[in-house]
């Protein structure tokens, strides 16, 4: 007997005020990251995927807030 796979959402991301945004399943939570041109501007872990994906959106607007100024990495 054959069985279709049972596909669940475990990765999301999306873009808002210039940055990118990824909330991902981890064991127990879920966990969001902020970055801007590759580079991590903030992180954090919540309960729900809800409070993850706030989270992550209120990140990238306080970043936008500052100025959006990010330190790349010196070569």
């Amino acid at each position: 007997m054959h069985q279709s796979p049972v596909w669940s959402v475990r990765h999301i991301v999306t873009r808002i005020h210039g940055c990118d945004l990824a909330v991902t399943w981890r064991p127990e939570c879920w966990v969001w990251n902020v970055t801007v041109a590759g580079e991590q501007v903030a992180s954090g872990r919540s309960r729900s995927q809800e409070g993850a994906q706030n989270a992550a959106v209120q990140a990238a607007r306080r970043h936008a807030d500052d100025g959006g100024k990010v330190q790349l990495p010196l070569f």
